[in-house]
């Protein structure tokens, strides 16, 4: 071992004997232990000089005398192997008291994908073994997998704790659980719910408040609602809303005079950016931006801090595209000499991440101006631009009225970022404009692979959290 590992090794040791060790600390103390012979024998050494310090007495120090002397005759060896020895024995009990003192894994972190880390209690490497504790993942996705064989896959923004083999609790957020027939009775909490699993693949979406969503997307589960006497039970494609947690999520922003804040401040003129560079989003003049479903009966206001996207083989009622619109009026007669779209994404709190692999987002330009003229409140998906209710368009738009600009990939679990599309076709499309509005239309080419997927969500104009879609323009 190097000088400073030795350090280290007496400073954890010293710690442990004082019982100010950490968790953390304590067990890399019992893994040397452990595992490395050269550790047990510092460890030892140390033990007996301290044990001949505190059993030291005055004679010790005193002149040579011929019983201090006898200490030097041979049967002095006696006396270091016996001491040793006891060092040894200390060494082990002291490991054996950590060992037992430290709790057993209870599950392993699996899979971490692009992941960020909030205030965890518990290690966040890929492949760390978990104890009992807490997890917050604030970016990406993670999957945990228990000792009883349940997986449970965190979709950020999320806070879990993990308990046992046979049990998490979600303070807020959401995850997907697979539970195979040998870790039936798996149970998730919530501030409110209890969801026993018996042998299925449910998602789980709960707040601080209270209130949660239960869909079961595989199998059978049993919910037990915190107030209420009887358990209910739920079987695939079947859901518990607590709370009205599903229509929270839809709009967060919808009653915005309610709120005890006014929303964020959004431009009202187009910035510069600097070196010919200026931006212009669809909150400036006559911009729009709203989005279609193919369910009839959902009514979309065009006053939704979110923008949905989705496409869906498994249910084909789910299917969305968002509509942008951008004011060029204040280019007319400028040249555009370059240019790129950037839009932001955001936790969606509808449907599941896992169920959604890297998804790969089209972006359209509506070449047909006359359709440019569209209104947010009357957007409907049986009444778009560049689009009808035909199977092929429904992750496209109509070709002979509209031009594909480029493309993005999300990857799976993302919940913010910037994504940007910037190519020779837009620059074109700038170009010939004519009535200074442009219309970009958003589609995901990507199937879910499974009912309740994710439905992608962007930041639009009305979102006070993130900034709208833009357009950056290099003007000349």
């Amino acid at each position: 071992m190097k000088p400073n590992e030795q350090f280290q090794l007496l400073e954890l040791w010293e710690r442990a004997r004082s019982g100010e060790i950490s968790e953390e600390e304590q067990s890399r103390l019992n893994t040397l232990i452990r595992d490395d012979a050269e550790a047990r024998t510092l460890i030892a050494k140390s033990a007996l000089m301290d044990a001949e310090f505190r059993h030291a007495d005055e004679s010790f120090f005193a002149e040579p005398s011929s019983a201090n002397m006898r200490l030097t005759t041979p049967g002095r060896s006696w006396y270091w192997h016996g001491v040793t020895a006891a060092a040894a024995a200390i060494v082990a009990a002291g490991a054996v008291w950590l060992m037992n003192d430290t709790p057993n894994p209870v599950a392993t972190l699996a899979k971490a994908r692009s992941c960020k880390w909030g205030n965890s209690a518990l290690p966040t490497m890929e492949g760390a073994l978990l104890t009992p504790g807490t997890l917050e993942l604030l970016e990406g996705m993670a999957t945990l997998k228990f000792e009883s064989g349940a997986e449970v896959t965190l979709e950020a923004p999320v806070s879990m704790e993990v308990v046992s083999k046979m049990e998490c609790r979600v303070k807020k957020g959401t995850v997907v659980a697979e539970v195979p027939p040998q870790a039936k009775g798996f149970t998730i909490h919530t501030p409110e719910t209890k969801i026993v699993d018996w042998g299925t693949r449910f998602g789980v979406s709960a707040g601080e408040d209270g209130k949660c969503l239960v869909h079961v997307i595989e199998g059978l589960v049993e919910v037990q609602r915190e107030g209420e006497t009887k358990s209910r039970e739920l079987h695939a494609g079947q859901r518990a809303d607590y709370g009205n947690f599903l229509a929270t999520a839809v709009n967060p922003d919808g009653n915005r005079e309610d709120q005890p804040e006014s929303g964020r401040w959004l431009p009202d003129a187009i910035r510069d950016l600097g070196d010919g560079w200026q931006a212009v989003t669809t909150a400036f003049g006559e911009g729009m931006d709203s989005w279609i479903q193919s369910n009839p009966t959902i009514k979309v206001s065009g006053h939704e801090s979110y923008l949905r996207v989705k496409h869906s083989t498994h249910d084909t009622k789910l299917d969305r595209k968002a509509y942008l619109a951008f004011d060029l009026s204040r280019f007319r007669g400028k040249q555009i000499t370059d240019a790129e779209f950037v839009i932001h994404v955001e936790p969606s709190e509808l449907g599941f991440a896992s169920l959604v692999p890297d998804a790969t987002f089209s972006v359209y330009a509506l070449t047909d101006e006359a359709q440019d003229l569209w209104n947010e409140e009357t957007l409907k998906w049986s009444a778009a631009p560049a689009h009808d209710e035909s199977e092929e368009h429904r992750t496209k738009a109509i070709s002979a009225q509209s031009r594909r600009l480029g493309q993005f990939m999300v990857p799976q679990g993302t919940t913010r970022g910037a994504f940007t599309v910037k190519s020779h076709e837009l620059l074109e499309v700038l170009h010939a404009d004519t009535n200074g509005l442009v219309t970009l239309i958003l589609c995901r080419e990507t199937d879910e692979t499974a009912r309740n997927g994710l439905a992608h969500a962007f930041a639009s104009k009305e979102n006070t959290r993130n900034s709208p879609p833009t357009l950056r323009l290099k003007v000349q």
